[in-house]
């Protein structure tokens, strides 16, 4: 074989096989987002998530490009225990606006609160689910729900 033919067979054969492991890789099953819980979470990062609705929203809005691996769900029964349950709804009750401000900001169209949106979707959670957020400073944020 000449050298054109030989060039002309290897590149056919390195298509041949790139194009049969890209296509075995898209007909992989797609799996579902893995939405980490925050194991560092308290009922104080709770109640101050929701004392300061506000400033979180603010800072949920300077985010981008938030991934559904920055999202984290935190049942907020999960932190409850005794009497935390008088004073979580003492929380809810004074900060019911400021809690339906941030469930209008949650279903608008932004990009990056989309991702959250999806995970919640995934994880079959309602936005008027969710009681507070809190934005870390490395970017993550933890959703708190009900």
């Amino acid at each position: 074989m000449d050298l054109k033919k030989q060039l002309a067979s290897a590149l056919g054969a390195g298509i041949l096989v790139f194009s049969g492991s890209t296509m075995a890789q898209a007909y992989e099953a797609p799996t579902a987002p893995v939405v980490q819980q925050v194991g560092q979470a308290t009922f104080g990062n709770l109640i101050a998530a929701l004392n300061n609705i506000a400033v979180e929203i603010d800072e949920l809005n300077a985010l981008n490009g938030l991934t559904v691996q920055d999202v984290q769900l935190v049942n907020v029964e999960d932190l409850l225990n005794g009497n935390r349950v008088n004073a979580l709804n003492n929380a809810l009750n004074r900060n019911n606006v400021e809690i339906l401000n941030l469930h209008n900001v949650l279903n608008s169209n932004d990009v990056d609160i989309n991702v959250i949106r999806g995970v919640l979707n995934n994880s079959n959670i309602a936005v008027s689910d969710v009681v507070a957020i809190d934005v870390l400073s490395g970017g993550d944020v933890v959703v708190f729900h009900q």
